[in-house]
């Protein structure tokens, strides 16, 4: 049988809008009572990167966290919300900054803190997602400077609490080591029904300081890999062209042929987001051959702290896995000879303080 993905329209993020448009992308896939029962404790994992509002396009919006609240709870089954940003900043800061902790009163919904961690393969991963019976993971819409595209299968890398996940970049520094511990978290805490949400999008140097989209999208489905490949498609990608998609692809943990992926609601030929800029292509600088070492050698990119819009929040020096970086009252610097490249500081940044520079060679490759 083909894996089931449903497209959506959403226009915009009005309570009603939302809510109909959940709506139909579960009922698309048999409704939502297919995937949860009377009774079960669902775990509701957004992407909350950091205390950043929902008008910034940097986490799972709040409209779509709340329908999907609601649709759990007229199944009978029992929500709650948990997530673990990235860096130093703590999970109640995250969640009160963005907003969530307004709703989570409003819906009177439990959100979950990693008070314990349970190490699965050498993986620390927050006690609360095993004791769930469920989860619903809502990825964002988004690039990312390391991986390049984060969606559903690296939305779960989140299970991982704190900075743990900084512990993780310095184990695992390139992109082809660190793409093996995304999908090892995926198969550990592996979601039972996912919703990304594209209503807003984010391309260029996300995850967190990129160029706002607006495709007006919802994608559900139960396969987190198929969910990526479609949002591939969407922006001219290739699945395989993913490092997390090709890597669970192979394990068989996930669906990245189209061939076997059956769409219903809207189709990806009328819905293309046209110039989605993708840091980072992977495989790029493979064209060259043997070639490739030399000229790696040449290409030069990192984290750039840009002075004027610095807050001096310590939220970087504090997350950076190898302690390259020194916040001082007049300029701040990042020691390339420690740095790693692993782009934790670009992501945490909540100021967009941080960009990412390259020279001429990395923007010819794309990186």
């Amino acid at each position: 049988m083909k894996t089931k993905v449903s497209i959506v329209k959403c226009k915009n993020y009005e309570i009603i809008e939302v809510e109909q448009a959940v709506g139909k992308a579960f009922d698309l896939l048999g409704g939502i009572g297919v995937f949860i029962n009377k009774g079960e404790k669902v775990l509701i994992k957004p992407n909350i990167l950091s205390a950043r509002l929902p008008e910034d396009g940097v986490c799972t919006h709040l409209e779509v966290i709340r329908a999907v609240v609601k649709s759990v709870r007229d199944c009978g089954a029992v929500p709650c919300i948990g997530d673990n940003p990235g860096g130093s900043i703590s999970p109640a800061k995250a969640y009160e900054g963005s907003g969530l902790t307004s709703l989570a009163k409003e819906e009177r919904v439990e959100l979950k803190e990693a008070k314990d961690i349970k190490v699965v393969n050498g993986i620390p991963i927050a006690t609360y997602f095993f004791e769930c019976d469920k989860i619903i993971n809502l990825p964002k819409m988004k690039t990312h400077s390391l991986m390049g595209l984060t969606g559903a299968v690296k939305n779960m890398y989140g299970a991982v609490a704190g900075l743990h996940k900084s512990e993780l970049h310095k184990k695992f520094p390139s992109p082809e080591e660190f793409t093996k511990v995304l999908v090892d978290t995926f198969e550990i805490v592996k979601p039972d029904l996912v919703l990304m949400d594209g209503v807003v999008a984010m391309d260029q140097q996300g995850p967190s300081s990129g160029r706002l989209r607006y495709p007006g999208l919802l994608i559900a489905g139960e396969d987190s890999v198929a969910i990526d490949s479609v949002f591939a498609e969407l922006i001219g990608m290739k699945p395989l062209d993913i490092l997390t998609t090709k890597e669970a692809y192979k394990r068989k943990a996930g669906e990245a042929d189209l061939e076997n992926i059956e769409i219903s609601g809207e189709s990806i030929e009328e819905n293309l987001i046209s110039d989605f800029k993708v840091p980072g292509k992977p495989g790029l600088i493979t064209v060259l051959g043997p070639f490739a070492k030399f000229v790696a050698g040449f290409i030069k990119f990192g984290p750039n702290i840009d002075e004027k819009l610095c807050k001096k929040c310590m939220i970087c020096q504090d997350s950076c896995p190898v302690s390259a970086i020194t916040i001082n009252p007049k300029k701040s610097v990042i020691d390339f000879k420690k740095c790693i490249r692993c782009m934790c500081c670009h992501e945490v940044c909540p100021h967009k303080a941080i960009e990412l520079k390259r020279n001429i060679l990395a923007k010819v490759f794309g990186l």
